[in-house]
């Protein structure tokens, strides 16, 4: 087998690996016989309206080939992408589809402000895949809809449930009139936080998310369309209003179809319990992205050792944040300070990348909707918030990959320090060193 390691600066190594008879003073990496995912999904991206604004001041060769470096297996095999339904934090403009006040019939109700770059740049990311998987979500509904009357802060109103169902409808046909097919929604990006009226946000009581999923679902139906629903879209640390909403509402189980997490609060192993009390609904990873002032260039490890355990329990696809941003993080209509996959300098229009952007390099062409991941046990006890990483101290870990009778091993150390490893698979023991901080895949 053959060892391909990457280390926080990106430098890369290949080594062979052979069978062992043990070594006692090895941290033993035991693979499990019980799959974790039989359905992957994928990995994906955010094409933001603010990576789209950028891709569109690309020549369009140069375009061309950046995205076909990205969703294609030239490159990193990304196939899933999240777009905003109206404007985000990192979107050019703060617009919705309707900002015509209290217009429950949606007369006004346009995708124009998307047809400037947003819906040809998502048009070229399939002309380079066309089979590319791509979920929507809102920031917030039209300012009408909500307490306060704008789009940044503010509760979303029961009374305008049903209308925003019709709404997302109507975003979903124009899309799909333009070529584009929205395979699932999430009801409302991040529905605890309301940003303190600093961006496009709202706060969504757990019972009107669930009045709405219905209403959604209905919708859907009424209108031909086999879109899927992802309840929540939140933290990790959400995990109990999950299970109270689809306990009080035993028919939001029946309407949703996955439950869908960002990683800003808790730990990915707290929402392992859905898929046990739940058996039907999958589980999503949606947002996380590089923090473009810290470790932005060298968290390989923390995002490979984020997907190591999101893939551990369960979740069908794992999703990064914004595509492309400039080197100070813009354009942002939004408080934060996050950096893009891919760096793009507003002078020069070189491009950097992330460390993000080597772990799905690392991991994403690996994985198919034919692969069966096994999780892989360390024996090691060391385990901090993964947010938090590199002030926390992680333990090594990883999961196997069986592409038809062949594993590939994706182990994480994210240690400074070398560490002797045996991987345990299938009845063999396979040697690897690990150098400090560094991703490997091994494979045949």
């Amino acid at each position: 087998m053959v060892q391909y390691s990457v280390n926080k600066n990106g430098d890369r190594l290949v080594r062979e690996v052979f069978e062992c008879e043990g070594l006692a003073a090895a941290v033993t990496l035991e693979t499990s016989d019980r799959a974790s995912v039989r359905d992957f999904r994928g990995v994906g991206i955010a094409l933001t309206g603010s990576s789209c604004y950028l891709l569109d001041k690309m020549e369009k060769a140069e375009r061309v080939a950046f995205l076909e470096s990205i969703f294609t297996k030239k490159g990193l095999g990304l196939s899933v992408a999240r777009v905003s339904i109206g404007a985000s934090d990192y979107s050019a403009e703060l617009y919705s589809y309707d900002d015509v006040p209290f217009d429950t019939e949606l007369k006004h109700f346009s995708v124009a402000r998307d047809e400037k770059y947003v819906i040809p740049m998502i048009k070229e990311a399939l002309a380079v895949n066309p089979d590319l998987y791509i979920f929507a979500s809102p920031w917030s509904p039209p300012g009408w809809m909500k307490t306060g009357g704008k789009m940044c802060g503010g509760h979303m109103r029961d009374e305008y449930v049903d209308c925003f169902a019709e709404y997302v409808v109507r975003f979903i046909k124009a899309y799909a009139e333009h070529g584009i097919k929205i395979s699932a929604i999430t009801p409302q990006n991040e529905p605890e936080n309301n940003q303190y009226a600093r961006m496009a946000a709202c706060v969504w009581n757990p019972d009107t998310e669930a009045k709405y999923i219905v209403s959604l679902r209905k919708k859907l139906a009424e209108n031909g369309l086999d879109t899927e629903i992802w309840m929540y879209d939140h933290n990790f640390s959400g995990i109990d209003r999950v299970l109270w909403t689809l306990e009080t509402h035993p028919e939001v189980a029946k309407a949703a179809n996955a439950a869908a997490f960002h990683y800003y609060g808790g730990k990915v192993e707290q929402t392992a319990v859905l898929t046990e009390k739940y058996p039907n609904l999958k589980l999503h990873f949606t947002e996380a992205g590089p923090r473009l002032y810290d470790n932005y260039s060298t968290d390989v490890c923390k995002w490979a050792i984020m997907m190591t355990r999101a893939l551990k329990c369960g979740y069908s696809s794992f999703t990064g944040w914004n595509l492309m941003l400039d080197e100070t993080g813009w354009p942002n209509i939004g408080p934060f300070g996050c950096g893009g996959l891919v760096t793009r300098n507003s002078a020069s229009g070189a491009l950097s990348y992330s460390g993000q952007y080597r772990a799905f390099e690392c991991i994403a062409k690996h994985i198919d909707a034919q692969s069966v991941i096994y999780p892989i046990e360390s024996d090691e006890i060391i385990q901090g918030a993964m947010f938090e990483y590199p002030k926390t101290k992680q333990k090594c870990e990883g999961f196997a990959i069986d592409n038809g009778g062949k594993l590939t091993f994706v182990i994480v150390n994210p240690d400074p320090a070398k560490r002797q490893t045996q991987i345990s698979a299938r009845g063999k023991l396979y040697y690897a060193e690990l150098m400090g901080e560094t991703v490997s895949v091994i494979c045949e």
